[in-house]
């Protein structure tokens, strides 16, 4: 028995889904303790900060992390984690001098200043973290479990210690990029210093192929994020707080397929075709319908308790995002498909449509029915995006929606035999 659980869990999918159903709960936890020591109008502000973060160190890891699992498949054994963490160290490198001296000459405000040195550590982390999932997936799952408890307690630490002010915020979102700063150059300490081909041979091609990756992660992580820029301005600092509770509410539900794409990934860069794409789909939407009928079900009481009145508000905003999750399994997985099979153009075009959509609707519903109609902006974009990721998947691998829904006779009766069959061999054994 105890054979059988170790045999299912070291499954590369199966540990990423505990583990992040794990960093899920503690997310949570993190959330709620997070916007508890905040404040609505200070978690406003740092809500902005990451928004466009995130979208600065995209801009700056010119597809590095979606370029890596593309030459890991094209190369086959060769080993190429010495030369792509020597080129990550450099861009970190050249990026905080850069945000030194650009803070030093044209002193901007606390929140750009904030997003010009959260950038280098964003993409340092980014990119050495897809090394780490394609070599190790389940390693690297369990370092987020490590870093995401670690995070919790120096919230906890801090809310202690200090008053809550914008620099405390700052420290809050930029803590657990440092673990992983520190952990990943631990790990791969012995390749570092190996020697290895030329960084500057290597540059020239991750652009090149990283570009168009780039530009599609680019219109993903704008499809939701956009929305929180766009209400800087629009609504006060406390009104986005209340709506950036519910979307990280939401992404907690997000990070199932995150984890299932990164397996995924894995596997197609190591070989696996078309139908492991379906598998993942139908996995994935199973595991987040139960979650988000759980949501659904308890959420708004649950979050008036722990969130308190100053957040009334976080849960519709997460429903109406909820809504869109099951879009965003279907045009996150096929678009890490794409990736890896060189298919980066068209991820590019669709994802840049779902944007322009999400624009218009948030510029058309925000005046209207402020934060709630930047959600509804959102699940369009999202529903949007994802039929055209699903008529072209069908149409150029001619597979059927149908294979895409959720876990059916077939996948279970798998299982089964699966389990029966090493009973059978543990039996003999």
């Amino acid at each position: 028995m105890f054979k059988s659980i170790k045999k299912f869990i070291k499954n590369p999918y199966t540990f990423s889904i505990i583990s992040k159903m794990f960093v899920v709960v503690i997310g949570f936890l993190f959330t709620i303790f997070q916007s508890r020591y905040l404040g609505a109008e200070i978690k406003g502000q740092i809500a902005t900060v990451n928004s466009l973060s995130s979208i600065t160190y995209i801009l700056c890891g010119f597809g590095m992390q979606h370029a890596y699992p593309y030459f890991k498949r094209k190369h086959g054994e060769k080993n190429l984690v010495p030369v792509f963490m020597k080129v990550s160290i450099l861009m970190s490198v050249v990026y905080l001098a850069i945000a030194v001296i650009g803070i030093a000459i044209f002193k901007p405000s606390e929140k750009i200043a904030s997003v010009m040195l959260l950038t280098p550590l964003l993409t340092y982390t980014g990119n050495v973290s897809a090394i780490t999932l394609i070599e190790v997936p389940n390693k690297r799952n369990l370092i987020d479990i490590i870093v995401s408890v670690l995070e919790m307690l120096f919230l906890l630490i801090l809310w202690v210690c200090a008053p809550p002010s914008f620099l405390t915020g700052v420290f809050v979102i930029i803590i657990k990029d440092v673990f992983l700063a520190i952990i990943y150059t631990w790990w791969w300490r012995n390749k570092i210093l190996i020697k290895s081909e030329s960084v500057w041979t290597w540059i020239p091609k991750i652009v090149a192929f990283g570009f168009f990756p780039m530009l599609s992660i680019l219109m993903t992580t704008l499809n939701y994020r956009v929305d929180v820029i766009m209400l800087d301005g629009k609504v006060s600092d406390a009104a986005i707080g209340v709506y950036s509770v519910g979307v990280l509410l939401a992404e907690r539900v997000w990070m199932i397929p995150d984890a299932m794409k990164g397996v995924l990934q894995s596997n197609i860069a190591k070989g696996k075709g078309v139908e492991e794409v379906s598998n993942v789909i139908r996995i994935s939407n199973t595991v987040c319908l139960f979650i988000v009928l759980g949501i659904a079900l308890v959420g708004k009481p649950f979050l008036n308790i722990v969130f308190g009145s100053e957040f009334d508000g976080a849960y519709t905003v997460t429903l109406i995002l909820l809504l869109g999750i099951f879009a965003m399994i279907y045009y996150k997985l096929i678009a890490a498909y794409n990736i890896v099979m060189g298919r980066q153009k068209i991820n590019f075009v669709f994802l840049c449509i779902g944007v322009i959509i999400n624009i218009i609707a948030n510029l058309i519903l925000i005046p209207i029915i402020g934060i709630y109609g930047a959600g509804i902006a959102s699940v369009l974009s999202y529903a949007a995006c994802s039929g055209l990721f699903i008529v072209y998947f069908c149409v150029t691998t001619k597979s059927s929606i149908l294979t895409m829904l959720f876990v059916n006779k077939e996948d279970i009766s798998k299982i089964r035999k699966k389990m029966k069959k090493k009973k059978n061999i543990e039996s003999k054994s």
